[in-house]
């Protein structure tokens, strides 16, 4: 190892262990921690965020880096690591110490605000907050700069070359074709009950199922845990430490599906290679590439036939009540479509409608076209027109999610660009792998985790997203397969 290459990495373990601590003490205040330590949280996660960005800005890391590109050999691992540890010194350096700081103190109060506004259905309480937070947001991206739109800057701070083009060109792919098969099944579908899987479930009854399953499936529980919360995130400070909670209501996939969909960024994290652990090429590359694990694993895996004939009876053992179901009544049930207010709990059809919602919103905040304080009418008035539904509270409405409370504006569209990429990557495995729905029917996961962790989880951060759904897939992000799967699966439930 090359002494800048060490030196490097000296520094960069300081600031990843201030990281992991900061990921501790925020999972610990979602799981753990009891109310009254909130503000002294506020303050200690503010004093970690600001060292931490202090380091990543300072002469001696700046100093630190350029040797190391300037040492690191064409063609290697070391220009991987550079590239992406410059990507993210180029972006922490635009934005002074001043804002970080402000947005990790304005943050941690919101999030404690968010929890009593959406308990109580207060939008006016939480309103201060988000004011503050998309100013925050605003002025990050005139510090990072912009040509075309001010939301280009934010969105690719979580999908590296994204832009508000690429989400709007991909909405429009996808709107009209997902409308017209939500009117279809509503005119000329079989109806699908789905009562059974709705009631007063015992929480900590189905929180141990979904550990087993996930154990099942692959997930090390000796490297990882699941617990309740009131909202289901991954986090962790290393391969050997992630940390998943899951989220309950009344119906049965609160739970489960959550389960599933925290487990599909567990196991990309989780398989990222041991030897860059806490280095800048440890964990997922991109949040649109996160969340295409999340969500193939959550809907295309955990939706699936072959995945109930194997763990239904499972279920059946744990929850008697369900005993009456056979693996086709349970499968229609769980992807029963039918519009909803909470995004979390959404089918996987009429999800995409809800992350338009979020995007259009967030644009038309940051462009001037919609105050905070009209923001629940804006809600309301696009879950009318897209949905067919009005939210009758704003707890049901624009509360529901912690993203804006936590200061995370760019990041929905990636939920439904991972959506895309799921399913590009699954007729992949499909291809390679034959009968999935056979294999998943005999608890055989391996095959499938194997190729994940062959062709996306081994590269962690060294390949850019882009090129890496190209070289898994042979070609960039598309609607195509998903709306094909989608297409069929859904037809085939509803007898269209």
């Amino acid at each position: 190892m090359s002494t800048a290459k060490e030196n490097l990495l000296r520094l960069f373990a300081d600031h990843n262990a201030l990281a992991s601590a900061i990921s501790l003490m925020n999972w610990d205040r979602q799981v753990l921690m009891p109310p009254g330590g909130a503000t002294a949280r506020t303050a200690h996660v503010g004093i970690l965020t600001s060292k931490a960005h202090a380091l990543f800005t300072g002469d001696e890391f700046a100093r630190a880096l350029e040797a190391f590109e300037a040492e690191a050999q064409p063609g290697s691992e070391d220009v991987a690591m550079a590239a992406a540890l410059r990507r993210e010194v180029d972006i922490e350096t635009k934005l002074p110490q001043e804002l970080i700081k402000r947005h990790s103190r304005v943050s941690s109060d919101a999030y404690e605000t968010w929890k009593t506004a959406k308990a109580t259905n207060n939008f006016p309480l939480l309103a201060p907050f988000y004011e503050q937070l998309f100013d925050i947001a605003g002025e990050t991206a005139g510090l990072l700069g912009y040509t075309n739109h001010i939301y280009d800057p934010l969105i690719d701070m979580y999908e590296q070359g994204a832009t508000y083009s690429d989400a709007e060109a991909m909405f429009q792919g996808i709107k009209q074709p997902i409308v017209d098969l939500v009117r279809k099944i509503r005119e000329e579908g079989t109806p699908v009950d789905d009562a059974a899987l709705v009631g007063d479930w015992d929480k900590e009854a189905l929180r141990l199922f979904s550990e087993q399953t996930i154990s099942a499936i692959g997930f090390d529980l000796d490297r990882g845990r699941l617990n309740l919360a009131p909202n289901a995130f991954c986090s962790g400070t290393s391969c050997s430490d992630i940390r998943m909670t899951t989220r309950a209501s009344e119906h049965l996939k609160g739970i489960v599906s959550s389960s599933l969909h925290e487990m599909g960024h567990a196991l990309y994290e989780q398989n990222s290679p041991l030897k860059w652990d806490r280095t800048p090429l440890a964990g997922g590359i991109s949040l649109a590439v996160h969340e295409s694990q999340s969500r193939l694993w959550e809907n295309i895996v955990g939706r699936s036939r072959g995945f109930w004939t194997y763990f239904l009876p499972k279920l059946q053992a744990s929850f008697p009540r369900l005993g009456g179901l056979d693996v086709d009544s349970f499968y229609r049930a769980l992807n029963k479509v039918e519009p909803d207010f909470i995004r979390v709990g959404a089918d996987e059809l009429t999800y995409n409608l809800h992350i338009l919602v979020r995007f259009e919103i967030e644009v038309e905040i940051l462009t001037g076209q919609v105050k905070i304080k009209d923001l629940p009418e804006a809600w309301n008035a696009k879950y009318t027109d897209y949905l067919g539904i009005t939210p009758p509270t704003d707890t049901l409405g624009c509360l529901q999610d912690v993203h804006w409370s936590r200061g995370s504006v760019g990041y929905f569209p990636t939920y439904s660009m991972g959506n895309l990429i799921g399913g590009q990557m699954w007729k992949c495995v499909k291809h390679d792998l034959g009968d999935t729905d056979s294999l998943m029917a005999k608890g055989e996961f391996a095959p499938i985790l194997g190729w994940l962790t062959d062709k996306v989880y081994q590269h962690a951060r060294s390949i850019p997203p882009r090129e890496l759904v190209t070289q898994v897939t042979g070609r960039p992000m598309e609607p195509t397969d998903w709306l094909a799967y989608a297409t069929a699966k859904y037809s085939d439930i509803y007898g269209l």
